[in-house]
This record gives C-alpha cells, sequence and structure tokens, in this order.
C-alpha cells in the first residue's frame, strides 16, 4: 500500500509541477549569471520561406512556421551587445534542440543557421557573439576586434573563442522548457569550419551542454589557418599571379595523377596522405591553356614561375622556418580557395586573399584598419605570423583542448571532412584526432569518430560526394547507441550520373576493390592504410 501511494504522489507531482508552458508572445527569462538581458522580442512567423547558399548545399526551406525570439544580452563592465536568435517551431516540435555556429570571423549566422534545424522539428538558436557591433559591421572584416581607442577587445574575442555558445545555449534551452512545458530531452551542437572548431571548444570548455556535437572541417589550430591561407597570396605578391585557368590546369593535372593511387580513376583522389602524391608541377612549363578570363582568344603559356609558385603553394611554408605549419595545399584542392585571383581589364591579374584573412592581418595582427597587406613581404609574413601566435594561440588554439570530461559526460563527437577542403587541411583534424587516439587509446572510438570525403571541398563544397544524414547519424549514435562506422554520401556528377560511397571511419581509406562501376560504392572497401 505504501509504494502504491508513493507512486502515486511520484506521478501526482509529475503531472501538476511540470514547467508551465508559455504562449510565444509572453515568454520570459530568468536571471541567467553573467549576463544581463538589454531587450527580449517574441514574434511568431508563418510561411517562412529561405534559400541557402553555398558552401552549405543544404536544400531551400519553405513554409515554416515559428515562434521568433530575439534576445540581446550584455556583459556586465564589458560593452558588449550580443543578438541571440532562438526559432521555435510551433508544430511538430521533436523534443530535442540544436545550436548553430559560425564560419570564419563569424560567431553565427542569424537568419540562415536556424532555418533548416527548425524545418527538421528542432529548437534552434543561433548568436552573433556581439561580432556585428550591433548589426552595423560585417564580422568578418574583423573590426570587432578593435575598440576605439585602438586597443585589443576581448570581450568580443572571448565571445568568438567560446562564451556565446554558452550563452546561447542557456538561453536557447531555457525559452525552449517554457515554450514547450518540457526541457529538450536532447542537446546538439551542428557547425562547420569555424563552426566546427565552435564544436570542439564546446565539448572541451562546456562538456555537459550538449549530448552530440556535429563538427566539420573544423578550423582547428585557428592561428596557425592564418599563416597557412595566406601563404599563397604572399608569394604572389611578389610573382606574376597567374590566371585562375592556370591554377585550373594545374589542380587537374594533379587529380590525373593521383587519381589512380586508390585503385580507381574516377575523378576523386582517396588516399589524404600529401606525401603520397609527389606531383611535379614542372611538367606542365610551356604548355599552352585557353583563358577565357583574360579577354581573348590567345592561350595562356604556362611559364616557370608559374610551375614554381604553384610547387610553393603545394609544399606549404618552409618547415625549417614554420615547423607548425607542416602543409600544404592538399592534392585535388581547388586553389581558388587560398589562391584565388581575378583578371582587371583583360590583362592585370590581381591576388584575392580570403577575405577574413585580410581583416585578420589587418585588425588582429597590426591593429591598422588602413594596413595595406598587398605590400606585405616576407618579412612581414614572418612578423604577422609570429604576432598571431603569441597574441591568439592561448585562446583559440587547439593545442591544449581536453575531451575527456565531454567523454566521461557521454558526449559524441562526430566530425567529417573534405579531403580536397581548399581552406582547411583534413590532415590538421587527422593530427587531432591521433593525439586524442594516444591519449585515450582504444576509448576514443567510443565517444569522437572522424570520416574522410574524396573530392570533397570546404564543408560542402567541392565536387565529391557529400555526407546525406550527417546528423541522423548523429542522433542514432546519442539516443540508440548506434555508432557510424561508415557514412553514406552522394553526388550528381556534370554529366548526370549519381555517384555515391561509403565514407570510412578514420584512420582506414577507401580503396576500389578492382571491379564494379566506380560511381557505386559497393565497388569501395574501407581498408587500414598502407604505410
Amino acid at each position: 500500500m505504501l509504494v502504491y501511494l508513493t507512486n502515486f504522489f511520484i506521478a501526482w507531482l509529475a503531472y501538476f509541477w511540470q514547467p508551465k508552458k508559455q504562449p510565444c508572445g509572453s515568454l520570459t527569462l530568468p536571471h541567467i549569471p553573467g549576463v544581463d538581458i538589454i531587450s527580449m522580442t517574441r514574434q511568431e512567423v508563418h510561411n517562412y520561406s529561405v534559400a541557402t547558399s553555398p558552401p552549405y548545399n543544404l536544400a531551400d526551406v519553405h513554409n515554416l512556421d515559428f515562434c521568433n525570439v530575439s534576445v540581446t544580452l550584455t556583459h556586465p563592465g564589458e560593452d558588449d551587445t550580443v543578438s541571440v536568435s532562438v526559432w521555435l517551431p510551433l508544430n511538430n516540435w521533436n523534443g530535442r534542440f540544436q545550436a548553430t555556429g559560425g564560419g570564419g570571423l563569424a560567431a553565427g549566422i542569424i537568419g540562415l543557421a536556424p532555418a533548416h534545424p527548425v524545418s527538421q522539428g528542432y529548437a534552434t538558436a543561433a548568436t552573433d557573439g556581439g561580432l556585428t557591433l550591433n548589426g552595423t559591421s560585417n564580422p568578418q572584416t574583423g573590426a570587432w576586434i578593435l575598440r576605439p581607442d585602438g586597443s585589443i577587445n576581448t570581450a568580443l574575442l572571448l565571445n568568438f573563442a567560446h562564451r556565446s555558445i554558452y550563452d546561447m545555449t542557456i538561453i536557447g534551452k531555457t525559452l525552449t522548457e517554457r515554450f514547450y512545458g518540457s526541457p529538450p530531452r536532447y542537446s546538439y551542437w551542428s557547425g562547420c569550419s569555424t563552426g566546427g572548431r565552435q564544436g570542439y571548444f564546446a565539448a572541451a570548455k562546456y562538456p555537459n551542454l550538449f549530448d552530440g556535437v556535429l563538427a566539420g572541417a573544423p578550423a582547428l589550430n585557428f592561428p596557425r589557418l592564418i599563416g597557412y591561407m595566406f601563404w599563397p597570396p604572399v608569394h604572389m605578391f611578389h610573382s606574376a599571379a597567374p590566371p585562375q585557368c592556370v591554377f585550373d590546369t594545374f589542380w587537374k593535372a594533379i587529380i590525373d595523377e593521383c587519381d589512380p593511387l586508390d585503385g580507381a580513376t574516377d575523378g576523386l583522389i582517396s588516399d589524404y596522405n600529401p606525401q603520397s602524391c609527389p606531383f611535379n608541377p614542372e611538367t606542365l612549363v610551356g604548355h599552352t591553356v585557353t583563358c577565357p578570363e583574360m579577354g581573348s582568344d590567345s592561350p595562356v603559356t604556362i611559364t616557370a614561375q608559374h610551375a614554381t609558385l604553384v610547387k610553393q603553394i603545394l609544399q606549404g611554408p618552409d618547415l625549417q622556418d614554420h615547423p607548425d605549419l607542416w602543409t600544404g595545399l592538399p592534392p585535388g584542392a581547388s586553389f581558388r580557395g587560398t589562391a584565388n585571383t581575378q583578371v582587371i581589364n583583360g590583362s592585370i591579374v590581381r591576388p584575392v586573399p580570403f577575405f577574413p584573412i585580410i581583416g585578420w592581418i589587418k585588425n588582429f595582427v597590426y591593429r591598422d584598419p588602413d594596413y595595406n597587406v598587398f605590400d606585405m613581404t616576407f618579412d612581414d609574413f614572418n612578423t604577422a605570423y609570429r604576432l598571431t601566435l603569441d597574441g591568439y594561440n592561448g585562446i583559440l588554439g587547439s593545442d591544449d583542448l581536453n575531451l575527456s570530461e565531454f567523454r566521461r559526460a557521454g558526449g559524441k563527437l562526430l566530425t567529417w571532412h573534405g579531403l580536397a577542403d581548399e581552406l582547411i587541411p583534413a590532415s590538421w583534424t587527422n593530427a587531432f584526432w591521433e593525439g586524442i587516439d594516444k591519449t585515450d587509446g582504444a576509448d576514443v572510438d567510443e565517444f569522437y569518430r572522424v570520416f574522410l570525403a574524396p573530392g570533397l571541398g570546404h564543408c560542402s563544397a567541392g565536387h565529391g560526394p557529400k555526407p546525406v544524414d550527417l546528423l541522423g547519424a548523429l542522433v542514432r549514435w546519442v539516443e540508440e547507441g548506434i555508432a557510424p562506422d561508415r557514412l553514406s554520401a552522394a553526388a550528381v556528377k556534370a554529366d548526370g550520373k549519381e555517384v555515391t560511397r561509403e565514407l570510412c571511419r578514420y584512420p582506414a581509406t577507401l580503396v576500389y576493390d578492382g571491379h564494379g562501376d566506380v560511381n557505386d560504392a559497393g565497388s569501395f572497401s574501407c581498408r587500414p592504410r598502407e604505410g
């Protein structure tokens, strides 16, 4: 009888003491330690549609109905103004929360990033981390790092590093619970590039915040990436920068030479070791290429200077001078990421550095918005790189990230990375996994898995097969204990044919079985990498 009464009382408490649901228009927030709420608006949105854009290649979203809550906050004494946007599906909430990340020098993408999660039934959130300077500045310029007196804005730097992740997620989860009357059963992080880095930082800094982290092409070693990304432009500042038609010719030649190494000539390089493809750029010297962007029918001749430049880009910075920059552009990656150029008036070829890197050099390094990066010498490059490491590796570097608490909390970390990533080498992700593997040994696969995608560029760019259900794989791992051993990927080639792959769990690599359609995933196997 006593047991019956006890169970009845527990059931009574669960029924009558459950959190009270709040309508969209009257949602409130409790006091959140460490932040002051400046303003909060709530509005039901109906029939919302948005077209997604590269490099994410997600499907367009149509006719969403959700409660849009916009929160503005500040950290006392730090004079920042942070925007947080929380979208709560009006119908068919799946019981989960998903936080979204940013890209480049942006902490998040309000207005675009939450749309796809909401279409799948997730309550979701995004934040600008205060980096838009109250909506007046593009964060990719890097202007946010400087205070009016020219000093470094350490509050916004901390927001960019990881604090905005925590604030956004606590606010998002709280509003989710108040709107639906119950907290999310599971919470996830999803981001690529900077968003991928944020996912790793979330796991390390706030190990109980998320049950699962989906981190694509993570910008690990962020300060070192600055040197990696600016190495090609600084060379082109002092040599003949070729038009992209020349770079594209080298790119195609690299694929032609390295593609067969996995046993299949399919246009995809599956071996992730750059050393396995010793392409010699000098073999193309004297070749002529058609170059429409030059504005004439006259072909462009590839010169020895072009070949030397390509060799320097593929090798990366001299290891004697920069032992921590251990790779160049991956074989098969487009030159249009770090070695982009544009033709002006049909004759002048100008280097076009990756835009956020220009802002970094100007504002983070030299603290001078008027600094002309196109005048940089190799000595300036060395100085800028060292200043970057000295000033920012402690807060943005990944050398000391520790995932052990995340593992103990039961969290799962799923990462994918394109082997043809034109901005962030997959080898850096591999190196991080190997470092964790040495620490945790056989336990690493219990909570952290990496998958490499042949031919895939940054995030979901490029021509290689793209993972088709990343979040679903993570959800099954977290909620059902089904750890992904392979990830299905697919793409449609220029000729209309579909190519499929089953991406291997690192450190295995895809190898052609020697028979069967090279466009079919069934013709390939995951095997231990030789050497």
